[in-house]
């Protein structure tokens, strides 16, 4: 229960408070008078009201200069600080407030919990802001009719501790300052928030009446708004999948990257590139079906997203047995399947070995992609394997995450508030990686390793995985710099060798050129920022008991996903001194395609080749000289006949020579 002297002041700040609103276009004081009716709380007043009862640099508040235009983005058209007291029996009102002007009209989602504001929350000796934290928004109200609906958005920003302190623990009594980056809002419609670069330094002095030292006296606050430097990017992602890797069969070592450009300026002032600092939500996907088989198909987009249970009589019997990895001949091994609690096998005409691995045993078909199978581009295509499934773009995989029907309601993930199903993903991630929420800050310094299969297995394991057949092996990269300069040589050579070489992703590699010519020419410098190196898991497979087919037709693969990553901060080191910029860069999705297994070379065929030729040779044996002799007498005869033409030409001139002299 609010105490008497507490609820005094809460009506005497309402009723008649004199509080300050700044814009982003004034450097000057601008004195604000707003009264509000009794008992209205200040997260209920209406924006407009809010708007048109203040004044700006001394002069009223004027909706002319705000009206709808499509060329312009959204803006803070004022930052509000309510109520602050030094007294902590006296911060029960205390709010911070903004007001978006939204000239383009666009249907903010305003209750998303993907809305944010990004500010200042640690600073350095100098006084400078060292560290930026997001904090969610929530939406007060909006013009909802008439000439002005949804021009302007009133939130309130929701404080939490940040390394202990909240805003009103953080900031100077004296002088209280808020460090505005960059607001992200989402639009209906969209799966990730837009962010809206503000760069503003809000700097309140005084106190509200009743508020300060002096309870009696009137109200001292005021404002002045100073430039904040920001860096606004804009992120492309690639990504790389190496050889198998170190991890054995059907894994691949796999880089995710985004690449974006920074000013020559802020390099010549601030020095290297030194750390970045970026979020994202992070998950490793279930096991994905694709099939180049149309009729199979169709047959799992009737069970994606069910609930398979126990076996009965209506349910395919494919359905239990899974699919299954094919090795050497006469036996085959279940790898995993999509019933509930069912074990994996190892099945042979000798043995049966029952195996448990519950991280593959899943009670739901999660996802099915059907893509035609592509043949290996080459003249010597015969002998790699048989063409099985092709890749499948990211976007297909993107759309069905987000379309997911999740009738099972087993719920969301932890994603920023997002509705993304659980029944997508594992739940757990990669070895020494953090499942859900990752805010990380990776140093220049910080190199990884890519070790190949054959960094740890010998011949013999390749011949146990992979029998006569098995695709490259081989290929470690060492000291892989996380945050890497584009340079212009490194852009030279086929797209293979430059993908290779900056482990970027070959169909991406004239974006990359495109970006790097266009961002030099505008005094800019081009960087790779490889945030992430995780497991790639794919391997061929066949669907047991469908229409007897036992053919290779389909592969399985398992990647891990960033949702909503974004960068936070950029770090520069000259000579030792630090400097810290915060970054307006939109959240974004990285969900990359899921690619066909590598083609595998089939030395069986070639020594079955070989064998077929030292046949042919000992049954040709008795006619073998007369064959050699004849295929000799075809190779010289276009020699023959030429040589039959020049003696005829000359034969022919000697005797023109000689009846010319006999005349």
């Amino acid at each position: 229960m609010i105490s008497a002297g507490k609820k005094n002041k809460f009506l005497l700040c309402i009723i008649a408070i004199v509080m300050v609103i700044c814009t982003i276009f004034s450097v000057v004081q601008p004195t604000v008078a707003h009264a509000a009716e009794n008992g209205i709380s200040y997260d209920k007043t209406n924006v407009l009201d809010d708007l048109q009862s203040s004044s700006v640099n001394g002069k009223p508040f004027d909706i002319k200069k705000y009206p709808f235009d499509e060329s312009r983005d959204i803006q803070i058209v004022s930052f509000v600080e309510y109520c602050y007291s030094y007294k902590a029996n006296m911060l029960d009102n205390y709010g911070l407030y903004i007001y978006i002007y939204n000239p383009k009209g666009l249907n903010l989602d305003a209750d998303s919990r993907q809305n944010k504001i990004q500010m200042a929350t640690s600073y350095g000796a100098d006084g400078v802001p060292n560290g930026y934290t997001k904090f969610n928004l929530e939406f007060c109200n909006t013009v909802d009719e008439g000439n002005y609906k949804h021009l302007f958005y009133k939130f309130k920003v929701v404080d939490r501790q940040v390394n202990g302190k909240t805003f009103a623990q953080r900031v100077n009594s004296n002088e209280r300052r808020y460090d505005v980056s960059g607001v992200e809002l989402l639009t209906y419609g969209k799966q990730n928030a837009t962010e809206y670069g503000i760069g503003g330094s809000y700097i309140f002095t005084g106190y509200a009446e009743g508020y300060g030292p002096d309870e009696n006296a009137k109200s001292t606050l005021s404002c002045v708004v100073e430039d904040l430097e920001t860096l606004e990017l804009t992120v492309h992602h690639t990504n790389f999948r190496t050889n198998v890797s170190s991890l054995g069969a059907d894994h691949y070592n796999e880089v995710n990257t985004v690449y974006f450009a920074v000013p020559e300026r802020v390099f010549e002032m601030y020095g290297k590139l030194q750390k970045i600092r970026a979020e994202w939500w992070e998950y490793k996907t279930k096991m994905a079906a694709v099939t180049s088989n149309q009729n199979f198909y169709n047959q799992m987009l009737q069970y994606t997203g069910t609930y398979t249970g126990e076996h009965n009589s209506s349910v395919p019997i494919w359905l239990y047995s899974g699919y299954s990895g094919q090795s050497g001949q006469g036996y085959c091994i279940h790898n995993f399947d999509w019933t509930f609690n069912k074990s994996l096998e190892t099945q042979s005409s000798l043995l049966m070995v029952q195996t448990y691995f519950s991280k593959k045993v899943s009670d739901i078909l999660p996802y099915a992609f059907y893509s035609p199978a592509v043949s290996v581009d080459s003249v010597f295509s015969f002998l790699y394997s048989d063409p099985i499934a092709g890749d499948v773009d990211s976007t297909q995989v993107q759309e069905w995450i987000y379309n997911y029907s999740n009738d099972l309601g087993h719920g969301y993930i932890d994603c920023n508030g997002r509705q993304i199903s659980v029944d997508l993903f594992e739940d757990s991630v990669d070895e020494g990686r953090t499942m859900g929420y990752n805010d990380k800050t990776i140093d220049l310094s910080d190199t990884f390793d890519l070790n190949s299969y054959d960094s740890n297995h010998s011949w013999w394991d390749k011949l146990w995985d992979y029998g006569f057949s098995w695709p490259a092996t081989n290929g470690d990269y060492k000291d892989v710099a996380p945050i890497y300069e584009l340079k212009s040589p490194d852009l030279t050579g086929s797209d293979g060798d430059i993908a290779s070489r900056l482990l970027v992703n070959k169909d991406d590699v004239s974006h990359l050129k495109e970006f790097y010519d266009t961002e030099v020419a505008n005094g800019n410098r081009v960087i790779l920022f490889r945030f992430a190196n995780t497991d790639y898991y794919c391997a061929p497979a066949f669907a047991p008991h469908v229409e007897n087919i036992t053919k290779t037709d389909t592969y399985v693969a398992q990647q891990t996903v960033f949702f909503d990553f974004d960068i936070i901060e950029l770090t520069f080191n000259k000579d030792g001194e630090y400097h810290v910029i915060p970054v307006v860069s939109s959240p974004t999705d990285i969900v990359n395609g899921f690619t066909q297994p590598p083609a595998r070379f089939q030395w069986w065929k070639v020594i079955l080749a070989v064998i077929m030729l030292i046949l042919l040779v000992i049954i040709l044996w008795p006619v073998l000289p007369y064959i050699i002799q004849g295929i000799i007498w075809v190779i010289l005869l276009p020699f023959k006949l030429i040589k039959a033409i020049i003696n005829g030409v000359k034969k022919s001139q000697e005797q023109r020579k000689n009846s010319n002299e006999e005349e």
